[in-house]
């Protein structure tokens, strides 16, 4: 395999510098070519891990950039290696291989490709999203995931993502916390909901699908189980590179803090609405194990850590301030309480009118 890999990285280099090569009879036929070789070898290189071996990546990734360059040739180079048991999960795992090699080329392609061929990479996603991954198919289930919202959020799908995503937030939410971890529901969760905010396109013509996604959430959220979530087996990466776990959450924290992550992605205007609707669901979190003080510290980091732009700051500067936002994260009321008084009025040192 590593010598067919080396020689592979020898022909695309010699594509980059001959200008006989480069042209577009020749460039799209090499890298179809290429990364069929690469297919065939999958299911010895999906073994060793392809991202330890750089000659592998520099193939890989060359010739999908050199295909990416023609749309045609990209839509028909996919679908001569779709899968070929569409709808199911193959049983034999070479088959299942091939449908994870397909998966982790194609999310690369969606905004290059038209929305007939992006329905088609949709459709091939399903069955991986609806069933529940043994460790033997996790890495496909990942794989389908990062496909679907590879494709959903390619700009020029916005027709095909308003029909897709009722049923993907669906699968999305059913798959977490047995296949998800915390973070990768955050991210998807997350991914999801800016492709149905401003400046998108869905935006203007489904204005409801936020409120919809955010309030499925804010439901959850309220009726999550308060016991610790499995620690994830996938550790992220620290600042000096070594693997660090995540921080132990209960259910009910990891989706208050998704609903947290989202609130830099809303217009300002729901944005004055779904503070005070966010700072409920934080006061719900059970005090035990410190999983409200982690959403509070969250809830301050997304309105001062500089996720917001100017004008969504304005609005987080508002209602902190003035509208009760303090006291309705930080105390236990649910808000800056007023009081009938006559206009005009002054409040004495006790608290009585003077």
């Amino acid at each position: 395999m590593f010598a067919t890999v080396v020689i592979l990285r020898s022909v695309l280099g010699r594509i980059l510098i001959d200008p006989l090569l480069a042209t577009d009879a020749h460039a799209s036929s090499l890298a179809s070519s290429s990364l069929h070789t690469l297919r065939n070898l999958y299911f010895i290189s999906s073994r060793l891990g392809t991202a330890s071996f750089t000659a592998y990546t520099f193939v890989s990734l060359t010739s999908i950039d050199i295909l990416a360059r023609y749309p045609r040739h990209a839509a028909i180079f996919l679908e001569s290696i779709r899968p070929s048991h569409p709808g199911t999960i193959p049983a034999h795992p070479l088959d299942r291989n091939l449908d994870l090699y397909y998966l982790n080329t194609a999310e690369h392609f969606p905004l290059i490709l038209d929305t007939a061929t992006n329905a088609s990479l949709l459709s091939a996603c399903t069955p991986y999203l609806a069933s529940t991954p043994s460790p033997q198919l996790l890495p496909i289930f990942e794989a389908a995931h990062s496909l679907t919202l590879s494709v959903l959020t390619a700009p020029s799908n916005a027709a095909l993502a308003a029909t897709a995503i009722p049923p993907y937030a669906t699968a999305l939410f059913a798959s977490f916390p047995s296949n998800l971890s915390a973070r990768q529901f955050r991210l998807a969760f997350k991914s999801l909901l800016d492709i149905t905010t401003p400046p998108n396109p869905l935006a203007m013509t489904h204005p409801e699908l936020p409120d919809t996604l955010l309030e499925l959430l804010r439901f959850r959220a309220v009726h999550a189980s308060t016991a610790l979530l499995p620690q994830a087996p996938v550790a992220e990466a620290g600042p000096d590179g070594m693997a660090a776990p995540e921080t132990p959450l209960t259910e009910q924290a990891a989706l208050t803090l998704t609903l947290l992550d989202s609130l830099s992605s809303l217009a300002p205007h729901s944005l004055r609405e779904w503070l005070p609707l966010a700072a409920g669901v934080v006061r719900e979190v059970a005090l035990e194990g410190g999983m409200r003080r982690i959403c509070q510290e969250r809830f301050w980091e997304a309105l001062e850590g500089g996720e917001m732009d100017v004008e969504r700051g304005a609005v987080c500067v508002e209602w902190w301030c003035t509208r009760g936002g303090r006291e309705m994260v930080l105390g236990n009321g649910r808000g800056a309480r007023e009081e009938v008084m006559m206009s005009g009025a002054l409040q004495g040192r006790e608290g009585g009118r003077l």
